[in-house]
């Protein structure tokens, strides 16, 4: 039988985040959850023991919480095996609309602070961790990341730098420091991420539009509390990634959800023939010998 590992989780307030700290208790395995507001774990931590799981505080916009929260982890637990990159955040509204201290709110949880979990994540593997044992880092990403959507343009434009990011951090690391790293892109499941979002009034100009009536329309009835739409299922979507993170050869991605795979395509097939397009105007523009 494996050893149980452990897995620091951020995020852990609801969403992916609880959903995952709940399975990989059930799983056996010990969890570091941490959230800005402890408390809200409560319940879960009444039903298992210090033993197993950690709850702590943690911002991740707030740097010196990110340090206390891996320095606390190592203290109980002695390491690491996993990091599910999980915060995040949303704001609901046309680009042009959302005041920009909502949108560097979005960015500040979802890009940087996903960004400085992910660089102590690799740190604590490379140096923390005994030597050769390295980790794996699971950063979620999202559908919106690959193929942007309208009215959530800067929770878009978060995961996309994030996807960036990551693509550069793990061709950066040294195979014999044996980290893993994999972007888990989901697409519409059955979160709080609505209910919790800001949504910004569209502008006059833009009521008429049709791209934002749909996108609206389509964002209120995913998450509606009355299941009007069939969308994923949160808690299979954490035991797929459970079974991924087990993987011998690891994705640099993993897609959960078919309407995810079929978002993506249809932006591949885009960008593909835009290439072809292009490629004409791409020729001939090498500095002259």
């Amino acid at each position: 039988m494996d050893s149980p590992r452990v897995w620091l989780v951020t995020g852990s307030s609801s969403g992916f985040g609880l959903a995952m700290c709940k399975h990989l208790l059930a799983q056996g395995d010990k969890v570091v959850a941490t959230l800005r507001k402890p408390s809200d774990l409560d319940a879960l931590a009444a039903q298992h023991g210090p033993d197993a799981l950690l709850v702590l505080p943690l911002d991740v916009t707030r740097p010196e919480e990110i340090a206390h929260a891996f320095a606390a982890a190592h203290a109980h637990f002695g390491h690491i095996d996993v990091v599910f990159n999980n915060a995040a955040c949303a704001v609901v509204g046309e680009v042009e609309a959302v005041p920009e201290a909502d949108a560097r709110a979005v960015m500040d949880v979802n890009f940087w602070g996903a960004a400085a979990v992910s660089t102590a994540a690799v740190r604590f593997f490379r140096e923390t961790n005994p030597r050769g044992v390295g980790g794996l880092l699971l950063t979620v990403s999202s559908e919106f990341g690959l193929s942007a959507f309208a009215c959530v343009g800067y929770y878009s434009a978060a995961k996309f730098a994030l996807e960036g990011l990551t693509e550069a951090l793990a061709q950066e690391l040294d195979p014999e420091w044996n980290i893993k790293v994999c972007l888990v892109v989901p697409g519409t499941f059955r979160t709080e991420v609505r209910a919790k979002a800001a949504t910004v009034p569209a502008p006059p100009a833009y009521t008429s539009v049709k791209s934002i009536n749909e996108a609206r329309t389509y964002l209120d009835t995913a998450w509606s509390p009355s299941r009007a739409m069939r969308i994923g299922d949160t808690d299979k979507a954490v035991a797929r990634i459970f079974e991924v993170s087990k993987l011998e050869s690891m994705p640099s991605r993993v897609f959960l959800g078919t309407d995810c795979v079929k978002s993506v395509r249809a932006k591949l097939a885009r960008v593909t023939a835009e290439v072809d397009a292009s490629e004409e105007w791409a020729q001939g523009l090498l500095e002259d010998v």
